[in-house]
């Protein structure tokens, strides 16, 4: 069913993205869409089929999952009862710069100190870029010399 939507792809209006419609369904992704950034026409229709297949935001979405339960200015605001059910986030940084940075530090963390249980490696081990996971306390920041 992919081999046909390569042949004939979607096109929304205005845009030259073309983009193919992944007919397995998950809850995560139930309308699952997906379009390549880099050019995938060199390979024959199966092998295209397979890369489109493997396509999910799956990775992105634990990410994120793990970054609001972790880190608490991330966490989604809440409604009080008692204030008319507005909504509200009390872990919420007075400056929107605080979520750059924390976003950051916690993307290092992620990426080589903390291992996923499934695969019993960081993401920096299994990219190679490490071999092994790495002591919190190694890590240094980087000072801007100006």
């Amino acid at each position: 069913m992919i081999i046909d939507d390569i042949k004939s792809p979607f096109q929304p209006e205005g845009s030259v993205d073309s983009w193919i419609r992944n007919p397995t369904l998950f809850m995560g992704e139930p309308n699952k869409m997906i379009s390549t950034f880099t050019n995938v026409e060199r390979f024959d229709f199966t092998h295209q089929a397979n890369l489109y297949r493997k396509g999910s935001l799956h990775a992105v979405d634990r990410f994120f999952q793990k970054l609001r339960r972790r880190v608490s200015m991330f966490e989604r605001p809440f409604q009080s009862g008692s204030n008319r059910h507005r909504i509200w986030n009390g872990y919420s940084p007075y400056d929107p710069a605080m979520y750059q940075k924390m976003g950051d530090i916690y993307r290092v963390f992620y990426n080589y100190c903390d291992v996923y249980s499934k695969y019993k490696k960081t993401p920096a081990m299994r990219l190679g870029l490490a071999k092994g996971p790495v002591e919190i306390e190694k890590i240094e920041p980087v000072t801007d010399s100006v």
